[in-house]
């Protein structure tokens, strides 16, 4: 598998810790029902800023994330924040921390493993959503989300659409990803036939990010 080379971000909460951050841990409605994409670019500066090494009290936790959607990622209720200003507001929050990189939203439909395999392999966190249904937006497909057992299996245990995630690691079938702060798996090719099936690529994408210097 490639995967990243540090710890992942930790959160401690209830004297449980986290894989990640999640939105579900905040006093914020709007931050709750929508604020995925934030989660995944705050995890995503922690750990290339070397933070993730470190244990956050989720009130720590919880702060940062309302003041980062306050100044950088403005939430409208149901949608959330598309991946235009995701980037946008991610190249302000790079910007704060200090970090060398650009941000910019969608790859080539045709690339986006490819792509996803390159930034994981320069030790980088990939933000990316499991887009709506498009373009009929009405309809309610949703991505199977699986856990590993074990015994090495994976077994099903949640889904979703319209949501932001943080892959952390990669094989030629499965793909780790940290949401609500958890460890979860996708399959690659259940991804593929629900952007093919049920969403697009245009929305269903890559946050790519690019050194500066």
């Amino acid at each position: 598998m490639i995967a990243l080379k540090q710890p992942y971000v930790r959160v401690q909460k209830n004297g449980i810790v986290s894989y990640g951050g999640s939105q579900m841990w905040n006093e914020s409605k709007s931050i709750r029902v929508c604020g995925c994409g934030p989660v995944a670019a705050l995890d995503t500066v922690l750990y290339l800023s070397g933070q993730s090494a470190d244990l956050i009290p989720q009130e720590d936790y919880n702060r940062e994330l309302a003041k980062l959607c306050r100044k950088y990622f403005p939430l409208i209720q149901p949608f959330g924040i598309n991946g235009l200003l995701l980037a946008v507001g991610m190249n302000r929050l790079l910007r704060k921390y200090g970090l060398p990189y650009r941000s910019f939203w969608a790859v080539s439909g045709g690339r986006f493993w490819d792509r996803m395999e390159e930034l994981l392999g320069q030790d980088i966190p990939v933000i990316f959503s499991v887009g709506p249904s498009f373009p009929a937006v009405w309809e309610k497909h949703r991505l199977t989300f699986y856990v590993q057992k074990a015994d090495g299996s994976y077994t099903p245990a949640s889904s979703a659409r319209a949501h932001y995630v943080c892959a952390t690691g990669l094989d030629e079938e499965w793909l780790r990803i940290s949401s609500w702060g958890r460890m979860y798996y996708i399959r690659r090719d259940e991804f593929d036939d629900y952007v093919r099936k049920h969403s697009a690529s245009l929305v269903s994408n890559i946050l790519m990010l690019r050194k500066t210097r």
